[in-house]
């Protein structure tokens, strides 16, 4: 029985079958990708050692959370608008707003990298000859990152989420893992941060080339023959407050490695963002039906289809509790072998992980109250949920680390995620009139 209906809703081409066709893809490659990363890191983390392992960490964050940046936006927008103007037929629109956005982010980017470059030149002084040099590499990939993030959203906003998250959840990865293995080969134990991320831009370069090649396919023929229209001011005046938003939720994921890197050392960097990484494995329901729901929000809230978009959102919600569940109950029995996969040092992380998966079941009966914000028009309002949550993220961090070390971090990330979430579901519920959780989609659905 529970076959036939799975059989039925994969086949079905209402909004239901849409969004099971496409979580189940995003799924499978999260699955993959997230397989592929991780073993990925406990490479390194052998390879390198904690020491080693730690710089390629730290630097590697920094970098993530100036690429959100450097992408001013543009990155949520174009899932929004791509999704709005492939739907009207707008194809001017659709051409200029992929040029433009490309355009500004590298820009942008290239210009953030030689500030970081000079920045990094500055206090040289402070940082060790190993780190210098990783930081060096890691603003030359800077732009790179950002202009394969834009490819992720353009592929996302066509619901070509197999292509998208293949990009940088599986290419990426496994390139990166075969040159390192290459590198270890000849270089044996002197095989340093420098070189991993060196082996990343090489990795990055060929998803680059890859991804553009993915959407040139896609695009059809009618928009290469059209003008590009140009509503830069438009766009922008969207995507900066999207920017705040893309920006402070990268903040507050990555906050408490930089801070722990600042405050007690590379090497409990290190050691803390295993915890985080594996975590990260119980959102894999939450980021594939996140993948395929963002252009489909888009497309029924801008069309007046409320009772739809309600019952899509039901759907989603049970899927990702259930699935955040059962892998979090899952961890919290092994957690301490699968630290200890990394190393036995990183078996002090088991506390902390603990901490996070906690906060992470709490932010799956939220739902996809977020996404329902960003692509319904009311980036401002979650701009500025987002922006004061990291805020205390960030208070709470220099409070606790120097008193709890790893597991403050965990306290102040866990903390800061289950505020949020609530805030952002009273907000949703009375200025949208829609439930996002698990108890409020039950009653509606």
């Amino acid at each position: 029985m529970i076959k036939a209906f799975i059989d039925k809703l994969l086949c079905s081409k209402g909004h239901g079958g849409v969004l099971a066709r496409g979580a189940v893809g995003a799924f499978i490659v999260e699955v993959a990708g997230a397989g592929i990363l991780f073993s990925l890191h406990i490479m390194l983390a052998r390879l390198l050692g904690t020491e080693q392992y730690g710089i390629y960490v730290y630097a590697l964050t920094c970098i993530n959370i100036l690429t959100m940046f450097c992408l001013l936006g543009f990155h949520t927008s174009l899932v929004r608008f791509v999704a709005e103007y492939n739907i009207k037929k707008q194809w001017g629109l659709l051409r200029g707003i992929l040029r433009r956005s490309n355009q500004i982010v590298l820009c942008f980017s290239f210009i953030v990298s030689l500030i970081g470059i000079v920045v990094v030149r500055t206090l040289s002084s402070q940082m060790t000859n190993e780190m210098l040099i990783t930081f060096y590499f890691s603003f030359i990939l800077l732009p790179f990152v950002a202009f394969c993030r834009l490819r992720e959203a353009s592929l996302r906003a066509f619901k070509r989420i197999v292509q998208s998250k293949s990009l940088m959840q599986i290419i990426r990865p496994v390139l990166t893992g075969l040159i390192v293995i290459i590198l270890f080969l000849l270089l044996g134990d002197k095989l340093k941060a420098r070189h991993v991320v060196a082996a990343n831009l090489a990795a990055v370069l060929c998803v680059v080339l890859t991804g553009t090649f993915f959407l040139h396919k896609l695009l059809p023929g009618k928009i290469m023959k059209t003008k590009p229209d140009f509503y830069s001011k438009k766009w922008l005046k969207i995507s900066l407050p999207l920017l705040l938003v893309a920006g402070m939720h990268i903040i507050l994921k990555r906050t408490d490695i930089v801070m722990l890197g600042a405050l007690k050392g590379s090497e409990q960097a290190g050691i803390y963002s295993a915890a985080s990484r594996i975590a990260d494995l119980v959102v894999f329901a939450l980021i594939a039906i996140n993948s395929i729901l963002a252009p489909m929000i888009s497309e029924m809230y801008h069309t007046g289809q409320k009772q739809q978009l309600q019952k899509i959102v039901t759907i989603a919600a049970w899927v990702i509790f259930a699935f955040t569940l059962g892998v979090s109950t899952f961890l919290v029995i092994f957690g301490k072998f699968v630290l200890s996969l990394f190393g036995l040092e990183f078996i002090k992380a088991l506390v902390p992980l603990l901490i996070l998966l906690f906060g992470q079941i709490v932010n799956s009966l939220s739902g996809s109250v977020g996404l329902i914000m960003s692509m319904s028009g009311r980036q401002k309002m979650l701009g500025l949920i987002i922006s004061s949550n990291a805020a205390a993220n960030i208070i709470l961090n220099f409070a606790l680390i120097p008193i709890l070390g790893i597991t403050g971090a965990a306290i102040s990330t866990a903390a800061t995620m289950i505020t949020r979430n609530i805030a952002m579901l009273i907000y949703v519920k009375s200025q949208l009139g829609i439930n996002t959780t698990v108890i409020g989609s039950w009653k509606n659905a």
